[in-house]
């Protein structure tokens, strides 16, 4: 990824339409790979230096001190930070086009589905297997390519809005190709692989049993599909005025379809959230714990990629004493206690640059605004899973969330041209 980001640098140089956001990035970029070194290296008079280190000198002599209780860990876990980054960079360079951005949006909704497909293959016929070894855990769900159900849920989610982004589009370039003109067939061909693409992708979330993960989507799916059913023939100047009653029943109608798919489909997450409440999740449990350890290092933190060695130290004996509980659970809180205060004021940075990206595209955008939209129930729904599991902390699912954040964020800043956007749905039939 960094090889592509330097080739595509050289090639396209800097972005236009979204040079502001590209330069913000980059600079959060080197702020926070910066403090993660600082945490590694041992500072003059061991300055803001763990406690940590005063006990490991008594006991054993050591000599060390850093922020970071395991300096090595930390210093790894740099690469882990960089890579969503760097992905998101090259996507912005990439997709310095509508047309190229939608086809980086094309080609992750497919690669979406088809791994779905291969998913509910595999869950099928060889369920105690994880692509080509042994599976042991979660043998009840489907993960997909994830060894985490709840993962793999926040991944089929996105892969399900965003194939029924593609059917849209698909379906509105069939109903709008003549009759009898070269094409049409194929057309109607790729609307329905596109259909049961989609139909994988939902399959299999369901199949998935991710509490949270279903209920994320669900969130998300009341955000884009009622607004997709409204403004499904796109929203044109010269379309005439629709009754407000009208759009109100189409609303209420998308809104009761969800919920009713939801209550069809997800009998057995729910049965889940029944058998095991809230406060029976150990999850839950360890967040008293997790909030000392941030108050005892709110400043600094402890270091990335400590968290196993540090909640050790905070845990309560009332969770049980079985299993180690090397994530928190939590993206948000593990991110601060890892790095202290300067987390949370870069997760309100980058909030606030993701809420005006998506506010001017939503003012500026005509035809192509559903990609705004888009953009912002993934990120709704990225966002709330966030809080309860660690979908984004896996380099997998944060590499095809950065470019498909980058995709979206180049449409939400691009100008409205319908030259550009009618030469891509022709393209559509090509």
């Amino acid at each position: 990824m960094f090889a592509l980001a330097i080739i595509s640098g050289l090639l396209f140089g800097e972005p236009r339409q979204s040079r502001g956001v590209f330069g913000i990035v980059l600079f959060l970029l080197i702020v926070l790979t910066g403090w993660m070194f600082i945490q590694t290296i041992q500072l003059p008079s061991r300055w803001l230096a763990n406690p940590a280190w005063d006990v490991a000198r008594d006991l054993a002599g050591v000599n060390y001190a850093a922020i970071s209780v395991e300096p090595a860990d930390t210093f790894a876990s740099i690469l882990w930070v960089a890579l969503p980054f760097v992905t998101f960079l090259t996507g912005l360079l990439l997709c310095d086009t509508d047309q190229r951005a939608r086809t980086v949006l094309n080609g992750l909704g497919l690669s979406a589905g088809i791994i779905a497909v291969f998913g509910l293959l595999q869950f099928s016929l060889f369920p105690r297997i994880l692509i080509v070894v042994e599976k042991h855990a979660y043998l009840d769900s489907l993960t997909a390519v994830f060894v985490n159900r709840n993962t793999a849920a926040t991944f089929l989610g996105l892969g399900t809005l965003l194939m029924l982004t593609l059917v849209r589009d698909i379906a509105r370039s069939y109903s709008n190709h003549p009759p009898g003109e070269p094409g049409r067939n194929t057309l109607l061909l790729r609307s329905w692989i596109y259909a049961l693409l989609l139909c994988a992708c939902f399959t299999a979330l369901m199949l998935s049993r991710s509490r949270a993960g279903i209920f994320a989507t669900f969130v998300a799916a009341l955000i884009y599909f009622p607004w997709l059913v409204i403004h499904w023939n796109g929203s044109r100047r010269h379309l005439k005025p629709v009754p407000r009653w009208r759009s109100m029943l189409k609303l209420l109608s998308a809104i009761v379809f969800v919920v009713v798919l939801l209550t069809m489909f997800a009998g057995q997450a729910i049965l889940r959230a029944q058998e095991r409440r809230l406060e029976d999740d150990d999850r839950f449990c360890i967040l008293p714990g997790i909030w000392r350890a941030i108050s005892d290092h709110w400043l600094t933190g402890t270091g990335l990629g400590t968290f196993r060695t540090v909640f050790s130290a905070y845990r309560d004996p009332a969770c049980g004493i079985f299993g180690i509980f090397d994530r928190a659970h939590n993206f948000y809180l593990e991110g601060f206690l890892g790095l202290g205060i300067v987390f949370p004021i870069a997760a309100i940075l980058v909030f606030s640059v993701l809420a005006s990206v998506f506010r001017r595209g939503l003012a500026q955008r005509r035809r192509l605004r559903h990609y705004v939209v888009l953009g912002l129930a993934a990120t709704v729904l990225v966002a709330l899973h966030a809080a309860v599991d660690f979908s984004l902390q896996i380099p997998g699912f944060a590499v095809f969330y950065s470019a498909f954040l980058s995709a979206v964020v180049a449409i939400s800043l691009g100008r409205s041209s319908g030259e550009v956007d009618m030469a891509y749905e022709r393209s559509l039939t090509n």
